[in-house]
């Protein structure tokens, strides 16, 4: 999501559950980046004449140069971009890191890490024009490994990048904001697609690895998805509220930890000594 800047009398805003509408109420023009055309159009439909839809990949190059391209000519003579917006996320492959094959964390990587990467640095020179700021979503995974390994992973790689580029631009009037949600009841979490990925790398394992991990059964990890979307919040507005601080505020928070668990339980977790957070998580898989 690429976001050009408001009037300079939007400082303020109100809950909302429609982001985008949000920010088209608050003065923003929005380019609003969508997976398909399909899903662009509908997009379209359903917004305000402040949002402009465009279909980008952005596991591919030549997508997001396009994507650029596009907002640039869109945007007025010598206007930058307020904020850059990177929310794009998949879970990846599901069980132990024994399971997966290098082909099944690079698809993860491709998406959650590398695309937000790449997106950055193409759409970088516009957001220094107007001495903005990069939002990057990324999530309680990428502080303390919960979840499955690829997912993990390139969340660490989030916060890894987003370090580093917010300390290269911080002398460029460029900010750089992370968004760490915990468990909110999203596509991420439908239990369908849960376990029927859990159940491809299951049935892709040989029974001599699979005899390892007995509290990863079909069987098991099916009460364990039912359990983890039992649990998961019903307040997105809550990720919103923090996408629209990241985007208004004069001084925006660094890490926003959104979501009573991450702010209380795995916040704690990660503080405690690993042995101890080691032995309370494999208790609760149990």
């Amino acid at each position: 999501m690429y976001i050009s800047p408001p009037p300079p009398e939007c400082t303020t805003i109100e809950d909302t559950h429609v982001f985008l509408l949000l920010l088209a109420v608050l003065g923003f023009r929005v380019f609003a980046a969508c997976l398909t055309s399909q899903g662009a159009e509908k997009l379209q439909a359903e917004s305000s004449s402040h949002v402009t839809t465009l279909v980008l990949d952005v596991t591919d190059e030549k997508s997001i140069s396009a994507a650029r391209d596009f907002v640039a000519a869109r945007l007025p003579e010598g206007q930058g971009l307020w904020g850059v917006v990177n929310n794009a996320g998949i879970v990846g492959p599901i069980g132990p890191s024994e399971w997966l094959s290098r082909d099944g964390y690079q698809t993860c990587l491709a998406v959650n890490l590398l695309g937000l990467i790449d997106v950055t640095r193409t759409f970088l020179p516009l957001v220094r024009r107007a001495r903005g700021r990069v939002v990057n979503i990324s999530s309680m995974s990428g502080r303390i490994s919960v979840g499955t390994p690829p997912y993990c992973v390139s969340y660490y790689g989030v916060e890894a990048f987003s370090d580093c580029l917010r300390r290269e631009v911080y002398r460029q009037g460029v900010q750089v904001c992370i968004i760490e949600p915990g468990g909110f009841k999203t596509d991420l979490l439908r239990q369908d697609t849960l376990f029927k990925s859990h159940k491809m790398s299951y049935d892709a394992t040989p029974a001599d690895i699979r005899q390892h991990y007995p509290e990863l059964t079909v069987e098991a990890f099916g009460k364990i998805i039912t359990r983890a979307s039992a649990k998961a919040s019903r307040k997105l507005h809550l990720v919103v509220d923090a996408y629209v601080l990241a985007l208004t505020s004069r001084f925006p928070p660094t890490r926003q930890l959104v979501g009573s668990d991450v702010r209380l339980f795995y916040r704690l977790l990660w503080n405690l000594p690993t042995p101890l957070t080691d032995w309370i998580l494999l208790k609760l898989g149990e």
